[in-house]
């Protein structure tokens, strides 16, 4: 340092003597070469400034051109509800095929399509004219043979007093005794033949086995059915359910319990709240669906069978915790995960990658839960455009979640 500051002294100590001696020669050739001279030194000046500003421009351009490009969400706590979207038809809880136990013509229904009905209540009734006879000739039938019977019991008994004063022969005796059993078996098999034709008078009433609607008519008054035909058909009142197939690889998703929104185009700004009651065993063979009830609650009867509807199934919430896209989680091996993050330079979209440990949980749809490595508000590369590793400059875009689309690469 010390040198330098001599050699700089000698230089301006040499220019200072050259300039007096030429000032002293001819005072007008030293200010035109002193202007000359003034002019040479700004151009050089100039023209070295405009080459550094030039190559460092290049170079930050050369720099910012071969940092790779990554964009980046901040880490933070969030809830979060898994939901699953279904279509199926509203049945009602119970749904009642309704059949006449004999045969005979239908009279007449007691009730239109659509109508409630008490439980209990006749809803349709065969004509019981053949019935009736039925009833009249084994009522009849019945009477004449417990007359008979009471008739053989008085005969006996006069019969056992002659016996007794030796006005009767043994052998009458037993006979009376005999016709008296004789005549309570047929007493027996007429009231047997009376009370069956009573339940069948009874059957011809078809009644409501609950509280319900009448939902639809199928056989309609004057034709002839058998107890094989389906007269009508019967909800119960005992509720609504909301009926829908799930793939199978997704049965193990649900759970009774779990809520569902239900909607049904019939009512597009009403909402109806569900409660999954049954998932049904087996899976069917041809569509490889299982079955799943759902409870709806629908008091004031908007909802009918057979409408169409949709749901979405609240199949588990979660609260208070770190997700990020499963994509942007590096696995190692099966116990060791890296997250990529930035670390921003003094530049505000420029940083350095840092590969941070960090330890995982379940995977919720396309994201993972974090349990640790990571902290809020840290920036987690989403989406990148090259390889990334511990210390690789990086030019950053931050984005919010729903601006998502590209997996980490």
């Amino acid at each position: 340092m010390e040198k330098f500051k001599y050699y700089l002294y000698l230089i301006v100590d040499k220019i200072s003597l050259y300039i007096e001696r030429e000032k002293n020669k001819s005072p007008q050739k030293f200010k035109k070469k002193l202007y000359i001279i003034g002019v040479s030194l700004l151009v050089v000046v100039v023209s070295v400034s405009s080459y550094f500003v030039l190559v460092k421009k290049v170079k930050q351009e050369n720099r910012e051109h071969g940092m790779i490009q990554v964009k980046v969400i901040s880490v933070k706590k969030q809830d979060f509800t898994e939901k699953y979207t279904v279509m199926g038809s509203i049945k009602g809880a119970i749904e009642n095929d309704l059949r006449f136990q004999i045969e005979g013509y239908l009279k007449q229904y007691n009730f239109k399509e659509g109508y409630k009905i008490a439980s209990g209540q006749v809803v349709c009734f065969l004509d019981a004219k053949d019935t009736m006879t039925k009833v009249d000739y084994a009522r009849g039938r019945y009477k004449s043979e417990r007359a008979a019977y009471l008739s053989a019991k008085e005969k006996y008994k006069v019969y056992e007093e002659m016996f007794k004063m030796k006005a009767l022969a043994e052998s009458k005796l037993l006979e009376a005794k005999f016709e008296i059993e004789s005549a309570e078996l047929r007493a027996k098999s007429a009231r047997s033949e009376l009370e069956l034709a009573q339940l069948n008078l009874q059957k011809t009433n078809l009644m409501a086995p609950s509280d319900g609607i009448l939902a639809e008519i199928i056989i309609k008054p004057g034709e002839y059915v058998t107890s094989q035909d389906v007269v009508c058909k019967f909800i119960s009142d005992q509720g609504t359910n909301f009926e829908v197939d799930i793939p199978e690889k997704d049965v193990l998703k649900m759970s009774v319990g779990q809520k569902v929104a239900i909607y049904s185009d019939s009512y597009p700004d009403k909402e109806f709240k569900g409660t999954l009651v049954e998932i049904a065993p087996v899976v069917k063979e041809r569509t490889r669906t299982a079955t799943v009830k759902i409870n709806v609650e629908n008091s004031e009867g908007f909802l009918r069978s057979g409408m169409f509807a949709r749901g979405i199934i609240f199949v588990r919430e979660l609260h208070n915790v770190v997700l990020v896209p499963t994509d942007s989680i590096i696995s190692l091996n099966d116990t060791t995960f890296l997250a990529p993050v930035v670390s921003p330079d003094v530049n505000p979209t420029e940083g350095v990658i840092q590969m941070k440990p960090c330890g995982v949980g379940e995977k919720v749809g396309e994201e993972t839960i974090v349990l640790s490595g990571l902290d809020l508000g840290e920036l987690l590369v989403v989406e990148t455009q090259g390889q990334l590793s511990d210390g690789v400059e990086v030019k950053f875009q931050e984005l919010n979640e729903d601006d998502i689309s590209i997996p980490l690469q």
